[in-house]
């Protein structure tokens, strides 16, 4: 009976998370042709529209990681989250063990902006979303990356950055780019660390949506304590103090993931 009832549990996750999959196009297309025009319409300030459109993406995904629970599709727990609440102009890092951590993250925080591919910005599914809230688009020139998040800072938005660049695959070493730093020291914003564990592993890097897990996974996210940069920014030239941000980054990190 344990083998019938475990099969049919892994079947509906199968059958669920597929049905998640089309929600999240589907709601972030919904945005884009329902909600934001009327945005664009009736607000003629460019930031007063994206800090709407940023407190309906960020109830939108809310929603979004409820019915997943509700689903049965995974849980999740988030420890610190009235620190991101209260969070303005701050750079928040974290690890990025799966393919939903933004959504989680986003989910959680408030006057918030996140890096985005440009396969994303491009995505008709979601083009019409990260545009109107004002996120930033990472089109391959590294310089113009760097000054749009140490603005978006300045103007009192928080930016959501994962420094490995991608979703970690498992079993290699982590490694920080160290754009977020020379972005926080230029800004001079302070750091937020998350961390995010998901157990068991899921939506990994190169790995397809129906490969499931035989259990439903949990995801554990913890918000940390703030480094404050303005030392770092104001004794050492800036790669130097780039290149010591992103050392206790990545000490703090490892420290957290492992405790």
């Amino acid at each position: 009976m344990g083998g019938f009832l475990g099969a049919l549990d892994r079947g509906w996750r199968l059958i669920a998370t597929g049905l998640s999959f089309i929600l999240f196009g589907l709601g972030g297309l919904a945005m884009a042709l329902a909600i934001f025009p009327f945005l664009n319409v009736g607000f003629h300030a460019r930031d007063l529209r994206q800090r709407i459109a940023q407190r309906v993406v960020q109830r939108t995904w809310r929603l979004y990681i409820r019915v997943m629970r509700l689903l049965g599709v995974l849980t999740y727990e988030c420890s610190g989250e009235p620190l991101l609440k209260r969070d303005h102009g701050v750079m928040v890092v974290a690890n990025h063990p799966s393919l939903l951590d933004i959504v989680f993250l986003m989910a959680f925080m408030q006057r918030t902006k996140c890096v985005v591919k440009a396969g994303v910005w491009n995505n008709p599914f979601m083009a019409g979303v990260v545009r109107a809230a004002g996120y930033i688009p990472n089109l391959g020139d590294p310089e113009r990356l760097l000054d749009d998040c140490a603005e978006a800072l300045r103007e009192g938005n928080n930016v959501v950055i994962f420094p490995e660049g991608s979703r970690t695959v498992p079993g290699q070493p982590r490694k920080m780019q160290r754009g977020f730093a020379y972005a926080a020291l230029k800004a001079g914003a302070p750091v937020r660390l998350a961390t995010i564990t998901v157990s068991p592993p899921t939506l990994l890097k190169g790995e397809p949506w129906y490969r499931i897990p035989p259990r439903r996974p949990h995801w554990d996210i913890r918000i940390h304590e703030r480094i404050e940069v303005f030392d770092m920014a104001g004794q050492d030239p800036l790669p130097v103090a780039a290149r010591h941000l992103v050392t206790r980054v990545d000490e703090m990190m490892e420290e957290k993931l492992h405790a």
